[in-house]
């Protein structure tokens, strides 16, 4: 067995004192280190202090500093990650959508009523009442059966083809009424098209203008493409057609697309930018100590989700992923990386609808001599090397890949820590290019339930391989199959805690720590919303100093 260098906790001293620097550019303050955040001090709702408790104002252009670029602005492509899914969320709408006052329940949208058979396998969808695309043209029946058509096309869907799961084809009844009709029920078929890849298009342009239509793209979102700088910016321009009356309040959203964490604060403190996502961890006191600044902490189904390549023999062992999770002193990443934002997951995936708490399924804890023993079971008892990739330009994708590269040297894993930009770690993940992988920056659920997740790695006709795992157990699967086509809420709270527990026991992958979102404004700045999937509302954000 080989043995560490430095301890973990001596690791961990480095990384606070690291923190301590970077939140203050340099020198040390009292309100940095490697203690938590007290919860008290983190707000989670929209600002309503002074001015923004008066009637919202129209106009004005926000500056949005943004952790992840878009590179698609096509719902079926999102190479980009939340980097495009954020962007096209301002631009489409779907028939039905995540409140965006958070929760686990869907509000109608492009749909404002619909109806479900008895059999779960029929429902009728009826389509709001002079809703327009932002060109003013009417939305009709056939934009719809086109849409959700192309949504269950897997040529055409190359992410998410699993979230049509059950769609057999839909049938336009008359001009503001669509029917679809599933080969089966699906529990989560509502949840499935209220996401990105179900947006709602306009047949004629889509087949008149063929690819050029996504360079700037038409929806019923509230907002529209003015200009897309692949690499550096997006501008928005209001959509005049909007259909939520007197919305947006902005006249202009400029995305500014800043990786680096500290370009992006540096941005938001001069006053170059109004708001940012992604606020690195170690500079939440400068925030909370800024008078001109408000933090916003919201909790979304947000994981450290790491990946592991079953393509390698090493990952493919259980023994082998079950002693790298007793290897992990959670507390202590949660504390001296995420300034106790975060929580201790009992689950593989993010925290998500039907999880069982942590007094029914436990999460695994921290126990170094368990670890040790477990590996020694393992076929590689003397442990192997290899490679973690993680996205650049993130300090606490630095710091946590310093601490695994530590905590796995106690049973014998050597880690290379492999840093590239992340369009670069996504397109390996895709191919398979990888031993083990944060793929994402931001890597969050799509939906509030575990059925897409779930789908997506225990299906093995999903088409993505275990969402580019190559993992599979047909007992889980099976399990699985059965949850996701029973309709009835209350089967399905006794059914997932079940899977929810054999998939943490395997650990086809390591959910390292649950995370909120964690962003900021600057003062005047109001009506700052974000909706259970991270996605922000700016159709309700407006600016106290709007004319």
């Amino acid at each position: 067995m080989r043995k560490l260098g430095y301890s973990v906790s001596a690791l961990f001293a480095v990384i606070a004192a690291g923190f301590a620097l970077a939140a203050c550019g340099g020198g040390s303050s009292s309100s940095t280190g490697d203690t938590a955040i007290p919860k008290e001090a983190l707000g989670n709702a929209a600002t309503t202090i002074g001015e923004c408790s008066a009637d919202p104002k129209s106009g004005g252009t926000l500056v949005y500093s943004r952790r992840a670029q878009a590179q698609d602005l096509n719902p079926l492509v999102v190479s980009g990650g939340n980097g495009d899914i954020f962007v096209v969320n301002q631009i489409f709408d779907q028939l039905v959508t995540s409140n965006p006052d958070g929760g686990f329940e869907l509000t109608p949208a492009i749909a404002e009523s619909w109806d479900i058979s008895d059999d779960g396998k029929t429902y009728t969808f009826h389509i709001r009442k002079g809703i327009k695309f932002s060109n003013g043209q009417p939305v009709t029946a056939e934009d719809v059966k086109f849409s959700l058509d192309r949504f269950a096309d897997p040529k055409l869907n190359l992410i998410l083809a699993v979230a049509a799961v059950g769609y057999e084809k839909s049938v336009v009844v008359d001009p503001q009424t669509v029917r679809v009709e599933l080969s089966e029920p699906v529990a989560a078929f509502l949840y499935n098209i209220s996401i990105y890849p179900a947006s709602i298009v306009p047949k004629d342009l889509v087949l008149e203008q063929g690819d050029a239509f996504w360079d700037a793209p038409v929806g019923t979102g509230p907002f529209m493409v003015k200009k897309f700088t692949r690499g550096s910016s997006l501008t928005f321009a209001k959509n005049p057609h909007y259909w939520e009356e007197g919305k947006p309040y902005l006249d202009t959203v400029k995305f500014n697309f800043a990786e680096e964490d500290n370009s992006r604060m540096l941005d938001l403190k001069s006053g170059k930018a109004q708001m940012v996502d992604g606020v690195p961890y170690s500079q939440i006191p400068s925030v909370l100590d800024d008078d001109q600044l408000q933090l916003q902490v919201v909790e979304v189904p947000q994981f450290l989700g790491l990946w592991l390549n079953h393509q390698r023999p090493q990952m493919a062992d259980e023994k082998v992923r079950q002693a790298m999770q007793y290897a992990l002193n959670r507390d202590e990443i949660d504390t001296a990386i995420y300034r106790g934002v975060g929580s201790t997951p009992n689950s593989v995936l993010p925290r998500l609808k039907f999880d069982a708490p942590a007094g029914e399924v436990e999460p695994y804890p921290y126990d170094v001599e368990k670890a040790q023993t477990t590996i020694a079971e393992s076929k590689y008892p003397d442990g192997f090397d290899i490679t973690l990739k993680y996205p650049a330009g993130f300090e606490d994708y630095k710091q946590l890949g310093l601490y695994l590269q530590q905590a796995w040297e106690q049973i014998g894993i050597t880690v290379k820590l492999q840093e590239l930009d992340q369009a670069a770690v996504a397109d390996a993940f895709y191919a398979g290019d990888y031993d083990m992988t944060f793929p994402y920056a931001q890597f969050t659920s799509d939906v509030t339930v575990p059925d897409e997740y779930a789908n997506l790695l225990n299906d093995p006709g999903s088409g993505t391989d275990g969402f580019f795992s190559w993992w599979h157990d047909e007992p889980i699967w099976k399990k699985v199959k059965e949850f996701t086509t029973t309709i009835d809420e209350d089967t399905r709270a006794e059914q997932w805690p079940v899977i929810q527990q054999e998939m943490l026991d395997t650990s086809p992958v390591i959910n390292v720590l649950n995370l909120p979102f964690v962003n900021a404004h600057r003062e005047g700045v109001c009506g700052s919303k974000v909706d259970a999937l991270g996605s922000d509302q700016l159709q309700d954000t407006w600016l106290t100093s709007a004319e």
